[in-house]
Order: structure tokens, then sequence, then C-alpha cells
């Protein structure tokens, strides 16, 4: 079971991703919880774009993901050909979004990331995947 913190950090992420027109479900069971597969925290979709999301909220610029949670966050990539990130908010800060490139691993048990504040923002992922700057043609 989540804690209370994480539970709370993850709906208000859910939350500002349903604002911005994306189907959201935030996973009841997520992590440890489910024995079988591995369950995200959320799993976001937009214009056909899915975007699988481990939500973290810190007071700290790094933080630590157990290797089975990088492990199944992979496998859900693999399976979906979605896009994975990990959330990550500073107390009082933004959003910042880091993808599975940006983890160093710390032992066959664990995953590092450092700089939590130097993610991209909601608006960079967004910009990347549905590409929103028009090309000269379209404009005629």
């Amino acid at each position: 079971m989540p804690s209370r913190n994480s539970a709370k950090a993850e709906n208000e992420l859910a939350n500002v991703l349903w604002r911005k027109g994306y189907l959201v479900v935030r996973a009841a069971a997520s992590g440890r919880g489910v024995r079988e597969r591995f369950q995200p925290d959320l799993v976001a979709a937009k214009n056909g774009v899915i975007l699988i999301i481990e939500v973290k909220s810190t007071n700290s610029e790094t933080i630590y993901l157990r290797a089975e949670q990088v492990n199944g966050l992979r496998e859900l990539r693999d399976r979906s050909r979605g896009h994975v990130f990990i959330a990550v908010r500073l107390r009082g800060g933004e959003w910042r979004f880091h993808s599975l490139d940006d983890l160093k691993e710390v032992s066959e048990k664990s995953y590092r990331l450092d700089n939590v504040e130097e993610g991209l923002r909601l608006r960079d992922v967004e910009e990347l995947l549905f590409k929103r700057s028009k090309k000269i043609p379209e404009f005629f």
C-alpha cells in the first residue's frame, strides 16, 4: 500500500494530466502490492500515445528505485511500446520527468536518479511526444 504522501503525489499528477486532456488511470495496487506483474503508479494516454509513470515526491535531489521497479517499467514499455517516465516533484517545486536512461545502477538491487530537479518539464515531454511545432509547409 502506498504511503499517504505518495498517494497524494500520484493523485496530484493524475489531476494535472487529466486537466491537460489525458486519460489517466492510477493503479490501486501499484509497486510491491502485485506479485505476478508489475503495476506502475500511473498510466496515461492521449492521442494514441501511452505514458507509463512512476511517481516520486521528495525533499532530496537524489532518489532510489528498486531494480524490480525498473525491470517492471522496462517490461511494460516493451509490452505496450509506451513511454516510461519517472516523475519527480521536489516538495514545493514543479514536476520533472526523467527517462529510464537517466538512472544509474547502484547494485543489482537498486538504481539511483541524481539531480531530480534537472528533468524535463511536462510541456517539454509533450513537445517531444506530440511535436506540436509546425513546419512551414503546414501553414499553407
